[in-house]
């Protein structure tokens, strides 16, 4: 027993604890009635229940994820039902297993389809796709928070596909607007009548979506969210309750249907492309809206990109001047400031600087060599050379001696076995497809 002497301040009141019945009810519903889903849980999610002010800021305290990491506020999860509460839960997952933080990350670095990242649009699209989903799989009760328009968007739509409709959709509104304010004299055409929408944060939170979303780069490889989902469907198909909804994204993740060369396109501009900006031309917006003078995008440029063939004769020619072509129109894409091009068995043989536009499948560069494979010897030369790459790709069979120790800087293994790298990035080149 805690004695407290007169006249002495007694100590402050020890701050309330999540409600740990609502969680464990959350849990166990969803063993019983969406074992998918909470066999993702389980096995992927950090899930922390508390208040989070670093987390949500100005905005309405509900949930946030960052793709690994999922944020509860306990009031907010306190104040749902159940089925809500089991829905809330579901669309954070989704956001994990379609790694929508990380690929959100990678567009606002690199752009999408030519132009500058929308990562507002992104997050609604993001949030409209699942929340169809698990509509349509009939788990929970979606929260008032939630977005669905499955007249504009459903759950068989990629994200990107969903993001290109509501930008069509805001483009077409813009021009509608602007079409208003030439009608000088009409009732509700003057622009300064109508309230400006809330300026979205870094990530794109505006409030107007269920959750709030963290772009960073992924941090669950996707070998392991390709177990962890295989785990999830063997444990749901054995209780007869897999999602029909799913079976799509399930059937494309663990027999891939998206193209190594789109992965590769994927990896690549995440590692190396960035948003170049100059204070010579002002950020228009910025001064119009805010007063602020601030730089203006210059477009989508990279670094340094290394790029290593394994020329030990194990890789066959074929694939050899596919993966050249699809590599070609990807460096083209990121504009890099330099390509180096290296030729490696168990050394170094060839080393060649390739110009910006450069056709690497009618003018190869030279791939000498044929002996074992030593992984070591490129990096040596990048070191040696005092080059620092935005990315270093290695195409090889993977079969081979590795570097101790990871680069400080981003390296890609695009590789034609399932052999798994010690560090990097991983995409496998299905040689049987070529």
């Amino acid at each position: 027993m805690t004695v407290i002497h007169p006249g002495a301040q007694a100590p402050p009141a020890p701050a309330p604890l999540p409600d740990p019945i609502r969680w464990t009810e959350v849990k166990v519903a969803m063993l019983m009635y969406v074992p998918f889903f909470a066999s993702l849980l389980l096995d992927l999610l950090i899930v922390k229940i508390g208040k989070f002010p670093e987390i949500f800021g100005s905005l309405k305290a509900t949930a946030a994820t960052d793709g690994r990491t999922v944020w509860l506020d306990e009031d907010f999860l306190a104040s749902l039902t159940l089925p809500k509460a089991v829905f809330l839960m579901c669309h954070e997952i989704g956001h994990v297993m379609w790694e929508h933080m990380a690929r959100g990350k990678m567009y606002q670095d690199t752009g999408l389809d030519g132009e500058p990242f929308d990562s507002r649009l992104w997050n609604q699209a993001g949030d409209y796709v699942i929340n169809d989903m698990l509509i349509v799989s009939g788990i929970g009760e979606m929260p008032k928070e939630g977005l669905h328009n499955p007249k504009l968007i459903d759950h068989t739509m990629s994200c990107e596909d969903a993001y290109r409709a509501l930008r069509d959709k805001k483009k077409q509104q813009q021009q509608q607007q602007q079409q208003k304010q030439q009608q000088p004299g009409k009732p509700g055409n003057n622009p300064g009548q109508q309230p400006a929408p809330p300026e979205p944060d870094a990530n794109g939170n505006a409030g107007d979506t269920l959750d709030t979303h963290i772009l960073k780069p992924a941090e669950i490889p996707e070998q392991e969210l390709r177990r962890a989902v295989k785990s999830a469907v063997e444990a749901a198909k054995a209780q007869g309750a897999m999602p029909g909804a799913l079976d799509r994204f399930v059937d494309e993740l663990l027999t891939p249907k998206v193209p190594w060369a789109e992965k590769l396109r994927f990896h690549v501009q995440r590692n190396a492309g960035r948003e170049g900006k100059t204070w010579s031309r002002p950020h228009r917006r910025r001064f119009v809206l805010q007063g602020i003078i601030m730089p203006s995008s210059t477009g989508f440029k990279a670094g340094i990109i290394v790029v290593v063939f394994d020329t030990s004769g194990s890789i066959g020619d074929v694939i050899l001047q596919r993966f050249m072509g699809e590599l070609s129109g990807i460096l083209d894409d990121c504009k890099p400031e330099k390509i180096y091009v290296l030729s490696c068995d168990a050394a170094v043989h060839d080393v060649t600087e390739i110009e910006e536009g450069h056709d690497l499948v009618n003018h190869p560069p030279k791939t000498g060599g044929g002996g074992g494979t030593d992984f070591r010897p490129p990096f040596e030369w990048v070191y040696e050379e005092g080059i620092e790459p935005a990315t270093l790709i290695y195409f090889t069979d993977m079969y081979g001696t590795f570097p101790n120790e990871a680069p400080d800087y981003p390296v890609i293994w695009a590789a034609t076995t399932d052999k798994a790298a010690p560090w990097g990035e991983y995409i496998h080149i299905d040689a049987e497809e070529e």
